[in-house]
C-alpha cells in the first residue's frame, strides 16, 4: 500500500501524462493545419508559376514579333539581348558590343529630332529608359521611315493645295500694281510732260512692278518650302545687305532702321537669298503695320553656344492675342493689300533651316518677329 508521499507522486504523473496528451493532440491537429496550409500554398505557387512562365512566353513571342527593335544594356553600355527585329538593323554580331561603336558602324549621322539615319536613307527613331537600381537600360528602336515619307509627301500637298487658292490671291493682287505701272508708264511718252512729273511717274511704276516683284518672290520661296542652297554666312554682314537692300523703303516711309549687331562674330549655315526674304517680309510688314515714321529695330542675340535669334521689333500698335495663333499661317492677313504670305513664307524658311518662326506681342506695345536659328 502507497504512503500519501507516493500516492501525491503518483498523480502528478498522472496530471503530466495527460497534459502531455492533450499538448500531443493539439500538436498534431496544427500540425496538419499546417500541412494543409502548405499544400494550399504550394499549390497557388505552382499556379504562380505557371501563369508566369505563359507571360514570359507572350511576351518573348511578342518580341519576337515585334517589327521594333528592343536592345538590352548593361552598366557598361554593352548590348546583352535583343530581338530579331534589332538584329535585323544592327547585325547579330552587334551581341555583347559596346552600343555606342554599334551605333557608328551601323549609322551614317543623327539628325536634331535625335533620330538616327543610315547610309541607305532609312531612319531610325530611338527611345530608351533606365532599368531598376541602375542595372542599364532597354531600348526601342523603330524605322519611321515611312511616316517621314509621308509627313513629306503631306506637307507637299498641302503646299500645292494652297498654290491653288495663292494662284487666285495673286491674281487679284497683282492686276491692281499692274495696271497702276501701265498707267503710269504709258504717261512717259506724252510730249508736254515736264522732268518733276516724268520722274514722279516713274518712281510710281517702279513701286508697282516692285510690289509684284515681292509678290511672286514669296510665292516662289513657298512654293519650295523655303528651301535653297546652304552655305556658311556671317550674321553681321547678312543683317548689313538686309539694311542695304531695304534703304529705299526705309526712305521713303520716313523710317529708322536700327541694327544690332553681334559682339562677337557668329557664322549660320544657310541660303542667304531665303534668309534675307525673310528678314525683308518682317520688316516690310512693320513699315506696313506701324506706317510713316516708323522704328524699327533688327538685332542678332545668341541664345546658348547653339542657338541664335534674328529678332525684328516695331513700335507698332501690337497684335491681339487672338490673333498670333494663326499669324503664320498662309493667306492670313488683316490687311486689304495683304496677300497673307509674307509671313507664311518666313515660317517656311525658318523650318527649312531647321528652325523656327515665333512671335511676342502686346496690344499697345508692339511686336517682336523672330527666327531662331542654329548656329553652326
Amino acid at each position: 500500500m502507497l504512503n500519501s508521499k507516493e500516492q501525491a507522486r503518483l498523480q502528478e504523473l498522472e496530471e503530466a501524462f495527460q497534459l502531455f496528451n492533450q499538448t500531443s493532440v493539439q500538436l498534431s491537429h496544427a500540425y496538419d493545419a499546417l500541412q494543409k496550409q502548405v499544400e494550399a500554398l504550394q499549390l497557388r505557387l505552382e499556379a504562380s508559376d505557371r501563369e508566369k512562365r505563359e507571360v514570359a512566353d507572350r511576351l518573348g513571342r511578342l518580341l519576337k514579333l515585334m517589327p521594333a527593335g528592343v536592345i538590352v544594356l548593361d552598366e557598361a553600355n554593352r548590348i546583352i539581348e535583343m530581338n530579331p527585329s534589332a538584329e535585323l538593323i544592327l547585325g547579330s554580331d552587334a551581341i555583347h558590343r559596346d552600343w555606342d561603336i554599334v551605333v557608328m558602324n551601323a549609322f551614317l549621322s543623327r539628325n536634331d529630332a535625335g533620330e538616327l539615319l543610315t547610309h541607305d536613307e532609312k531612319v531610325y527613331q530611338l527611345a530608351d529608359a533606365h532599368l531598376d537600381h541602375g542595372n542599364g537600360r532597354i531600348l526601342l528602336i523603330q524605322d519611321v521611315t515611312a511616316a517621314r515619307d509621308l509627313q513629306s509627301h503631306v506637307s507637299r500637298h498641302q503646299r500645292l493645295d494652297s498654290m491653288g487658292e495663292m494662284a487666285a490671291s495673286l491674281a487679284h493682287q497683282i492686276r491692281t500694281p499692274l495696271a497702276s505701272a501701265l498707267l503710269y508708264v504709258s504717261q512717259l511718252n506724252v510730249v508736254q510732260l515736264d522732268d518733276e512729273r516724268r520722274g514722279k511717274f516713274v518712281g510710281k511704276a517702279l513701286n508697282s512692278l516692285n510690289h509684284i516683284e515681292s509678290l511672286i518672290k514669296d510665292m516662289l520661296q513657298y512654293a519650295k518650302g523655303g528651301k535653297g542652297s546652304k552655305t556658311p554666312l556671317q550674321v553681321d554682314e547678312l543683317l548689313r545687305q538686309l539694311s542695304i537692300n531695304l534703304e529705299t523703303q526705309i526712305k521713303q516711309a520716313d523710317a529708322e532702321l536700327i541694327l544690332k549687331l553681334p559682339k562677337e562674330p557668329l557664322s549660320i549655315c544657310g541660303d542667304k537669298d531665303g534668309l534675307l526674304t525673310a528678314l525683308q517680309n518682317l520688316v516690310v510688314n512693320a513699315l506696313d503695320v506701324v506706317g510713316q515714321g516708323a522704328k524699327i529695330e533688327v538685332r542678332a542675340t545668341q541664345l546658348d553656344g547653339a542657338r541664335l535669334d534674328l529678332v525684328v521689333s516695331d513700335n507698332g500698335p501690337g497684335i491681339e492675342e487672338d490673333r498670333l495663333q494663326k499669324i503664320f499661317e498662309p493667306f492670313y492677313t488683316s490687311r486689304a493689300k495683304g496677300t497673307g504670305l509674307g509671313l507664311a513664307v518666313v515660317r517656311a524658311i525658318a523650318e527649312a533651316h531647321d528652325g523656327r518662326a515665333w512671335v511676342k506681342s502686346i496690344p499697345g506695345y508692339g511686336s517682336q518677329f523672330g527666327i531662331r536659328l542654329p548656329i553652326n
